[in-house]
């Protein structure tokens, strides 16, 4: 008798094994440089902006697509409980009262009254051999952990787009800014060409040409405000704010463009160490796993279904005698359900988890490739962008002195016009590029820091 348990249990151990899921990943070829990285959780802090850092905290708190995401991680946690349920046994109670009479012409007898009263627990366990229900849990597990990483990639997606969508507010207010400044100036140069005109000193073509200039400056402005408004309807989507604050409140403006600066080393290149660092790759591998786990409870249905009943209680035809020592009933079951032909349904669904086992590693190879070359180009913008100011700042600087030179020839009647007119236009569309290219230097240390996680680490399991 011993011998054969021993050989019950081995035989046990053995299929618990040929039932657990792979848990190793993928073989990827990753960088092997050793550069490393860290960044704080809250990043935003790095441009010591307060209306910034109030912006993205109300961000956090309103946002409607992150509260949608929070809910479906209570969804999750609670589908895990209901998977896990399925490993304990159930116990129900049960109990109810019957009194009948039994009618005369169908006995023959005497009309007879019976009575029946029955109070009971039944428990109910299923004994999981083949791995069915711990795998269920497994997978719900990592379900559960997928969503969170969710939740986490969505958090630091929301918390960029509030600070690149914060950045372009910021441009287009200094754009709109040199705008009205080049109007102004193109005002009083149109004045005094007007002057000249009148005192015969000029021709009316260097007017007409001032007026041009002056019109093309001022068309800008509309196409400008209304940018503004747009980026600031866009941010009040994402801060959660409500319609009537949206259309009665503006954002609320800090630090301008140039003075918004990261005080971050950002390197050259990167380690493996990515991997630990980004949600979405977290994310990818709890489905992996989670889909691993199914295969294995999807082979389990070509195996028994074993299922134990117990009932233990207590039966009487008296209400006064229920609980009496003679009332005592009780009853032990065990079930076995196995599939002899179900026209290869279990193949098929069986298949059916490979599938997807095979789609959820094409996702987690895909996630990493594009991790890394977000990370690539993120690294390439912030070599290049710093030059291309400095060239921008070049330009604009030595078009103002240009300007100047230009209208004293001008004035002295060495140059025509047109040498001004041709200063005044390239010194103006050379500052907007300026803001512009200040912007992209933001949004390319916003998008480095999102590619290595913004300060996320993946938490221990």
């Amino acid at each position: 008798m011993l011998k054969t348990v021993l050989s019950l249990s081995v035989a046990l151990v053995f299929t618990g094994c040929a039932f657990t899921p792979d848990q190793t990943l993928p073989t990827t070829q990753l960088p092997t440089a050793e550069t490393k990285v860290t960044v704080q959780k809250d990043w935003w802090q790095y441009f010591n902006d307060p209306i910034l850092n109030q912006l993205v905290d109300t961000a956090l708190a309103n946002n409607q697509n992150l509260a949608l995401v929070t809910a479906k991680v209570d969804e999750s946690r609670a589908k895990l409980g209901i998977t896990s349920a399925e490993a304990l046994p159930r116990i129900d109670l049960g109990g109810g009262g019957r009194r009948a009479e039994v009618s005369k012409n169908q006995t023959g007898k005497e009309s007879q009254i019976s009575s029946d009263y029955k109070l009971a627990a039944q428990a109910s366990w299923e004994v999981d051999l083949w791995g069915r229900v711990r795998n269920s849990t497994a997978a719900a597990k990592q379900d559960l952990m997928a969503v969170q990483y969710n939740r986490d990639a969505v958090i630091l997606t929301l918390t960029t787009e509030v600070v690149q969508s914060y950045f372009n507010l910021r441009a287009l207010d200094a754009q709109l800014e040199i705008t009205q400044n080049t109007v102004k100036s193109r005002i009083e140069s149109n004045e005094l060409q007007q002057k000249r005109f009148k005192g015969g000193v000029t021709s009316e073509l260097d007017v007409k040409q001032s007026e041009v200039e002056l019109g093309n400056a001022q068309s800008n402005i509309p196409d400008f405000q209304e940018s503004i408004a747009r980026q600031e309807s866009a941010l009040s989507v994402l801060l959660g704010q409500s319609p009537r604050t949206l259309m009665t409140e503006n954002i609320e403006r800090g630090k301008s463009i140039s003075d918004l600066q990261v005080n971050m080393m950002i390197p050259a290149q990167l380690s493996s160490e990515l991997l630990l660092q980004r949600p979405d790759i977290a994310q990818a591998e709890a489905n992996l796993l989670a889909a691993r786990a199914r295969i294995q409870v999807a082979r389990a249905a070509y195996f028994p279904r074993i299922s134990l009943t117990g009932v233990l209680g207590v039966q009487s035809g008296n209400l006064d005698n229920l609980f009496s020592a003679n009332s005592n009933i009780w009853s032990f079951a065990g079930d076995l359900a196995m599939p002899l032909f179900n026209s290869g349904l279990t193949a098929a669904q069986v298949d059916q988890a490979k599938a997807q086992e095979k789609q959820a590693v094409a996702q987690y190879q895909e996630t990493i490739q594009k991790a890394f070359a977000e990370t690539r180009a993120s690294l390439i913008a912030n070599q290049t962008i710093q030059k291309k100011i400095d060239y921008e700042l070049v330009q604009v600087n030595a078009l103002k002195v240009q300007l100047r030179l230009a209208t004293l020839r001008y004035d002295n009647g060495y140059s025509s016009y047109l040498e001004v007119l041709d200063a005044q236009r390239s010194l103006f569309n050379t500052q907007l590029s300026l803001v512009a290219a200040q912007r992209n230097q933001l949004k390319a240390q916003v998008e480095f820091i999102k590619s290595i996680g913004g300060g996320w680490n993946k938490p221990a399991v």
